[in-house]
């Protein structure tokens, strides 16, 4: 007897005309919460999920399956599984043959993504670390995610509302990765992208999205937007509601998003620069790769370079790639070798210690002043480079307390194209070499030089680089040493 478990994928239809939302369709596949095995009287019910569809509608275990909507059983299982994958979860009627008798159920079919809500529940609840920090929250959770699909109507809020729930365990690296983000964000090969990060924040008493980072090289750059503008739109849809807006990776409580695109598309971006000023646009395109490789490359400057002291800057966007401490070697020895101070901007997503290891050792002989910039996202292997190199005497730490989410990621994939982000069962141990011993999850770095760096309306100001300049060159000139 072979068994099926009926957990489909959610299919990307859309409808005609609305080309906006091929980004954020509504739910679609019906998801019945059985396992089935197909016999030559129909398709049998073998057992049904808890808080089910099927289990909602009336059936039992045993059951005949002979029809469902304009599915009867003279066509195969197979077809049988094809009409659920691409129905819509709607209200049907569901034929069943019980004790010789033919009986019509009413059933509405869960979404299903309800197969995504129900495998986040297994992964959590069977890990270690989940279960020991809050083991009577576990026992809900399932119940909590599935809820919070049926609540949405669409692919992407649903994300936000799983996403929403599981960061209530409040751990880092635990999050939904959107399909979108999984397969143009994340991962190797060519990713094209608008190199933007918008980060949902208080203005004025309400809620407004601002432009929290961009990469170097990426268009949104380009085309002259700064970090500290409000994101009003998307091709004339409010960024709130635009089906474009997804998940940028981040647990819950960072509120960080990104802009979907296709490659070679082009979107128009309203934003703002000033609060109540007049709306602005620009045209953006995702025309060519962006990476962190390039990003580090493009971001290599000589601050004031004709100034008794030059300051060399670079921007790790991540610290993922093992070629990145060779190109730190070389801007330094190169593109940087005239300068007397170095400003190295640590803001911004993590990476893999074995890249940060070498980087650090490279930092830790450097003969000249560094402040490494740090923030509020400054966050995972980042944090730990910058707690690790504090200790030295020519490296001084400025900006606002880190994220303190430094916990080891592993990513597990999803029906429908999602991934989840979860920490490694042993937790912030396996990095705590690294960092001496110190525990930095939940608490972050904290800087020598404290700068805050309020996001909105910024409009492209950045006074943590601006005291690391003042500080390093009160450094250079003997006015300020660091003890």
């Amino acid at each position: 007897m072979r068994i099926v478990l009926i957990t489909l994928a959610v299919t990307a239809a859309f409808a005609v005309g609305a080309e906006e939302s091929r980004f954020n369709p509504s739910h679609s596949g019906s998801y019945l919460g059985i396992r089935i095995d197909e016999t030559r009287e129909g398709i049998r019910v073998e057992h049904l999920m808890e808080d089910s569809a099927a289990l909602r509608a009336g059936l039992q275990e045993g059951d005949l399956i002979t029809g469902i909507s304009t599915w009867n059983f003279a066509d195969s299982q197979q077809e049988f599984v094809a009409f659920l994958k691409n129905n819509p979860p709607e209200k049907t009627t569901i034929r069943v043959l019980r004790d010789d008798a033919e009986l019509d159920l009413q059933i509405t079919p869960d979404a299903a993504i309800v197969v995504t809500a129900r495998e986040i529940a297994r992964h959590i609840t069977g890990h270690r670390l989940f279960r020991r920090l809050k083991e009577p929250e576990l026992e809900l959770l399932e119940q909590k995610l599935v809820d919070s699909v049926r609540k949405t109507q669409t692919r992407e809020r649903a994300y936000e509302a799983m996403n929403a729930i599981i960061d209530t365990f409040d751990l880092s690296h635990t999050a939904v990765i959107t399909p979108w983000v999984s397969e143009n964000l994340f991962g190797d090969g060519e990713h094209f992208h608008l190199g933007i990060n918008i980060q949902k924040a208080d203005s004025g008493g309400r809620q407004r999205y601002f432009i929290r980072s961009m990469m170097f090289g990426s268009p949104v750059r380009a085309a002259g937007l700064k970090e500290g503008d409000e994101i009003i739109s998307v091709n004339n849809i409010a960024f709130e509601k635009s089906p474009r807006r997804t998940l940028a990776g981040y647990e819950a409580r960072r509120n960080i998003h990104t802009i979907q695109v296709d490659h070679g598309e082009t979107v128009i971006i309203g934003y703002r620069r000033q609060a109540n000023a007049q709306v602005k646009t620009l045209a953006i395109s995702a025309k060519k790769p962006l990476d962190g490789i390039d990003s580090l490359q493009r971001s290599i400057r000589v601050i004031d370079p004709g100034s008794p002291c030059p300051i060399g800057y670079f921007h790790l966007w991540n610290v993922m790639s093992g070629k990145l401490p060779g190109l730190v070697q070389e801007a330094l020895r190169d593109e940087l070798k005239q300068a007397k101070a170095l400003a190295i901007d640590l803001r911004g997503r993590g990476g893999q210690v074995r890249v940060i290891s070498q980087i650090a050792r490279t930092l830790a002989r450097e003969e000249r002043p560094i402040a490494l910039l740090i923030d509020r996202e400054a966050r995972s292997a980042k944090e730990m480079l910058a707690y690790r190199l504090q200790k030295y005497r020519h490296i001084t730490l400025v900006g606002e307390t880190t994220a303190g989410a430094v916990l080891p990621a592993r990513f597990i994939d999803l029906s429908g194209g999602a991934q989840l982000m979860l920490p490694v069962s042993l937790g912030d141990a396996v990095i705590r070499s690294f960092t001496s011993g110190k525990k930095l999850e939940g608490h972050g770095a904290i800087p020598d030089i404290k700068i805050p760096s309020p996001l909105p309306y910024r409009a492209g100001n950045d006074p943590i680089l601006d005291g690391a300049a003042k500080l390093l060159k009160d450094q250079v000139s003997g006015r300020l040493l660091k003890l």
